[in-house]
């Protein structure tokens, strides 16, 4: 009997460790679209339609925000480049609006587009299925992405 509860114990410990290790290799996330890389690794899927919200802050407080702005994501294996589909009160149709690059855990760096300054570096929060991205530059503009 002891011998039966001494396999049953082992076999469960086996479980568990094998459910924590691959938990711990896909990172906890549960985003809808994923892409596989070559090397193996799980990405987020960007690529399709998002729409963009903008929220200005600080020294462009004054400037209007904006909601609902449709953009395109392309992305080919990490890299990704968002162009945004209408002309808008700063960018031009079909310009580019955020640029990256994704790892396992979710953008390696992620930048968005100020008319004033250039390609600015972000700080990034991905929501847990994938579908809601928040980029903010820490100066004065942060943005919700939406897919749609």
């Amino acid at each position: 009997m002891a011998r039966r509860i001494g396999i049953l114990l082992m076999a469960l410990i086996a479980m568990v460790s094998f459910l924590y290790i691959a938990r711990a290799q896909m990172g906890g996330k549960t985003w809808e679209k994923t892409v596989t890389l070559p090397s193996g690794e799980v990405i987020l899927d960007m690529s399709g339609e998002w729409q963009a919200a903008y929220e200005y802050y600080g020294s462009a407080s004054g400037l209007a925000s904006g909601s609902g702005l449709p953009i395109t994501i392309t992305q080919e294996g990490n890299t990704f480049i968002a162009v945004i589909t209408i002309e808008s009160r700063w960018l031009p149709k079909d310009a580019e609006s955020f640029k990256g690059v994704l790892n396992g855990d979710g953008f390696q760096a992620v930048q968005i587009y100020r008319p004033d300054v250039g390609w600015t570096p972000c700080m990034w929060e991905i929501s847990e299925n994938g579908n809601k991205i928040v980029v903010e530059d820490g100066r004065c503009v942060t943005a919700t992405l939406t897919r749609r």
